[in-house]
């Protein structure tokens, strides 16, 4: 006989019995451990002088060891026999830590992600700080705030002038925040104001009764200061790298219902507020909202649930929707909310694409370089997009663009740190090139040249100060200058008035191997570009900056779809190759890694998976058998892969699930 919890096994229909004490209490405890197989709640016997309700966080010992615990019910009736009940250890606090309407969405996570619910538990909930909650009784506001009330709503007359670029639209999401409910999708104007736009929507939320949730991708989101200006002493806003203790008061703000307004970045995408009447995911289709570990949601499909069952407003804002967004409109689950085509034309910056004649010895073209020129001369920014950090390291040759190949392997030879070459293949290294077998040249460049590469070649050909960006924070000089950015740099807001974008090596991101390549490069390009016409450029250009593309692929529909902006044309071109592929967001994608070298892997996953299900795989990949499933009926086929994955818990075999990667 083991300590752990016994296991709820009661059912429906199970059959009364009628020699229970009915005065004894049971707690059905979801247990924050992690194997899929134990995911079930367990009973553990209440002592009388322990108080506790469903949804409060208890210690239970678990197969000898103190465990957290999330109590889902307290119930007279168990079919655990006696022997085997294990009493609670104590309660963590006085207050409820998680409530019925939060409880059910953390299983609907659990179901869509198929992960065990005390995986959504542990990251729902932060560590428990003893003091914080000594202090904030002291301060009269736990374990309940009095619920603080909020500024009038903004000037109607203002409202109407600031969002008259999106029409009808723009008043349907308006009347839906300060008192209605609905899923949204909003793509703003080139150059919108974001920080105002979101931060008006969040005081007509508060001015309705409502309280609001704003998830965004970055810490350095302006968008996200515009919330907090906003709402002033209403908010918590938990980015930046908060210690335990300050992530635990904010969150017990929120729980105690003492703030109203929550921003931060993925992780507050599960917090708690009193009456939530507005969910937003600014930058829906950004990797970095969604999370890395079990379960491993996306922000978006959290959020808009979340708005659905509180009877809110969902509002995911982008400007090319990633492939679930897509999905969601069009199947009508989400309501566009665009500009007016004339307000897009006359708020869209100016467009020049440049086709590519094949240089590599120069990167930029004539028209690239003319539109730096005039922007640094006007007293701008002119902005560079580099296709990576550093370097670059793939080498052609500097005249004829021929790949550099290793004479061992014909691997792409690379440079090295001391300017030599080598080859990762089988470790063939040279001080210099060889000469180019197709025209003798010796002077290498790197395929896709990094932001220090072309930070180099702009310092020698340009007189204005030339500044490399790599990474978020990154402080540039005042203008004018040429910056050279890569995308952590770039913002929903600009450093300053930028009078040229340059978008020289887009080619390189379609290439990736991956699915999303095409869409996350336009998506990036029209982030980026969008400087060019931002209010603090044309307060010193009222016609906006250049926006110069360069391209050997003048037709692909990613950019056409820039050149003319219209992101929507983009999906109708490219949900024609998705469909016939069968990828997102014509089928769900699920990725399977499971932490073994078992050949017979394979036949037991497609003999799982229900009809119309594809596997492709497996792939070893970093000690692991990995599969790319492709599925018409996202539940039907976790449902069909739980037994395997439940063997596989109980074996000690570890295994990962991710449903909707971010790279599929």
């Amino acid at each position: 006989m083991t300590d752990q919890g016994a296991p709820a096994a009661r059912a429906a229909g199970a059959p009364d019995r009628g020699d229970l004490d009915r005065s004894r209490r049971i707690a059905r405890v979801h247990v924050e451990v992690e194997p899929l197989h134990l995911d079930r709640p367990f009973d553990y016997l209440v002592p009388d002088d322990v108080e506790v309700v469903a949804g409060q966080r208890v210690e239970v010992l678990f197969a000898g060891r103190r465990t957290l615990g999330l109590v889902a019910e307290v119930t007279s009736d168990t079919d655990v026999p006696d022997d085997r009940l294990r009493p609670l250890r104590r309660t963590l606090g006085d207050h409820v830590w998680v409530r019925p309407d939060e409880l059910a969405t953390l299983r609907w996570l659990a179901a869509r992600t198929g992960a065990p619910v005390a995986d959504g538990v542990r990251h729902a909930l932060p560590k428990r700080v003893i003091e914080v909650e000594r202090a904030a009784a002291e301060a009269g506001w736990y374990p309940a705030a009095p619920r603080p009330s909020s500024d009038p709503a903004p000037d109607a007359d203002a409202l109407d002038a600031a969002w008259a670029g999106y029409g009808e639209d723009g008043r349907t999401l308006r009347e839906a925040v300060t008192s209605g409910h609905g899923s949204f999708l909003w793509r703003p104007l080139p150059g919108e104001d974001l920080a105002a736009r979101v931060g008006e929507l969040v005081q007509l939320c508060l001015a309705g009764g409502r309280d609001a949730l704003v998830v965004v991708p970055d810490p350095s989101s302006p968008a996200a200061d515009g919330v907090v200006a906003a709402a002033g002493d209403l908010v918590v806003d938990t980015r930046g790298d908060l210690k335990q203790r300050a992530m635990y008061r904010r969150w017990l703000e929120a729980r105690t219902g003492r703030v109203r307004v929550v921003v931060g970045l993925r992780g507050v995408s599960l917090w708690p507020l009193e009456r939530l009447g507005l969910a937003i995911v600014l930058d829906e289709a950004n990797p970095a909202l969604k999370e890395r570990r079990s379960p491993r949601h996306h922000a978006r499909e959290v959020v808009l649930e979340r708005a659905r069952r509180a009877g809110g407003v969902g509002l995911l804002v982008g400007t090319v929707p990633s492939a679930p967004a897509w999905r969601l409109l069009r199947e009508r689950r989400v309501v566009p909310i665009v500009p007016t085509r004339e307000a897009e034309r006359a708020a869209r910056p100016r467009v020049t694409l440049v086709p590519d004649d094949g240089r590599y010895r120069t990167r930029l073209a004539a028209e690239a370089t003319g539109a730096l020129r005039r922007a640094t001369r006007a007293g701008t920014y002119g902005v560079v997009l580099a296709a990576r950090r550093g370097e670059g390291r793939a080498l052609v040759c500097g005249r004829c663009g021929e790949r550099s190949v290793c004479p061992t392997c014909a691997s792409s030879l690379l440079l090295g740190r001391d300017g030599s070459v080598l080859c990762e293949g089988c470790g063939w290294r040279a001080p210099k090139l060889p000469a180019c077998r197709a025209c003798g040249e010796r002077r290498p460049v790197p395929l896709a040249a990094g932001a220090a590469w072309l930070g180099r070649e702009l310092t020698r050909s340009s007189d204005a100060t030339v500044a490399v960006l790599e990474g978020y924070a990154q402080t540039p000089p005042p203008p004018p200058a040429i910056l050279v950015t890569t995308r952590g740099s770039v913002l929903d807001t600009p450093p300053g008035p930028v009078g040229a974008v340059i978008l020289a090596d887009l080619d390189g991101a379609l290439r990736r191997p991956t699915l999303d390549a095409a869409e996350d490069t336009l998506r990036l390009a029209v982030q980026v570009a969008t400087w060019a016409a931002h209010p603090l450029t044309r307060a010193v250009l009222p016609d906006g900056g250049e926006v110069v593309v360069q391209s050997r692929e003048p037709e692909h529909h990613a950019i056409d779809a820039l050149v003319r902006w219209d992101p929507g044309a983009f999906w109708k071109a490219e949900i024609v190759t998705r469909t016939a592929l069968r990828f997102p967001p014509a089928a769900v994608a699920i990725r399977l890694g499971v932490a073994t070298t078992d050949p017979g892997l394979g036949a037991a996953v497609r003999a799982a998976v229900p009809p119309g299900t594809d596997v492709l795989g497996p792939l070893p990949v970093e000690g692991e058998l990995t599969f790319l499933l492709k599925a018409d009926d996202r539940a039907a086929t976790l449902a069909a892969l739980r037994p395997l994955r439940e063997a596989w818990s109980k074996a000690g075999t570890t295994h990962r699930l991710d449903v909707d990667p971010v790279d599929a």
